[in-house]
């Protein structure tokens, strides 16, 4: 589901679009009656993006593989409006995604692990943030970090993430 769009939004618009629908009848077919409908039917719009939202925003599964991972998160940050491309599998120098947004340039490592996460990925975003030429570096996990993982990117200025929490990227990069 996009970071937008709850069940609570999706209810508000169906009540808007019965409400202003029902409306319509009463008055048919004189001007307060064609806005009524006019409004119906911009509920119906309405709903209609927020499932086509739905349905075509990333979702994560249990059972993808790392490249299927490392996909999953440049989606998400494309979702977010970032210029993100996913790197060669091999030789990227710690660098799964490269990902660009006004000006700003960052290198994300996916690790799609089902234990903590430790120092070793922290430092190929250290050695991949000069190689690519990138302001800061992100790692994105299906689980947690160790504390030495943690200390040593709090000291590096790296983001540690959990996949949950890419839709909140440009927030968290402010800090």
């Amino acid at each position: 589901m996009p970071p937008n769009t709850n069940n609570s939004e999706v209810a508000g618009w169906a009540l808007w679009t019965v409400l202003f629908t029902l409306l319509s009848g009463p008055f048919w077919p004189h001007a307060l009656g064609l806005i009524f409908m006019g409004l119906g039917l911009f509920g119906v719009l309405h709903l209609a993006v927020l499932t086509f939202e739905r349905v075509k925003a990333p979702h994560f599964d249990e059972r993808m593989t790392p490249t299927e991972f490392e996909h999953y998160c440049a989606a998400i940050l494309r979702e977010c409006r970032w210029k993100a491309d996913v790197t060669q599998a091999t030789a990227d120098q710690g660098v799964d995604i490269v990902a660009e947004k006004r000006g700003v340039r960052i290198i994300v490592q996916c690790k799609k692990y089902s234990k903590p996460v430790g120092n070793r990925a922290v430092q190929e975003v250290v050695a991949g943030i000069a190689h690519a030429q990138a302001q800061r570096g992100v790692v994105v996990t299906t689980d947690g970090y160790t504390k030495a993982a943690e200390k040593l990117a709090a000291s590096n200025n790296v983001l540690l993430l959990h996949h949950s929490q890419l839709h909140r990227l440009d927030r968290l990069l402010r800090r």
